[in-house]
């Protein structure tokens, strides 16, 4: 993990910020979450179906 990654284009991106495959697991992880959550708000708005409803 200390090694610098070879084909990583630091002149364009500066140096990564996912130093092991924990932190790539758990970016894609949230960034799923994220956009799932996201794509859930568009699908409610297009047909007003709500999946979790709390009274």
């Amino acid at each position: 993990a200390d090694t610098p990654l070879a084909w990583w284009p630091h002149d364009l991106f500066g140096e990564p910020h996912l130093h092991s495959l924990r932190d790539v697991l758990l970016h894609v992880i949230a960034e799923t979450a994220c956009h799932a959550g996201h794509l859930d708000a568009a699908r409610e708005l297009i047909d007003g179906r709500r999946w979790l409803v709390l009274t």
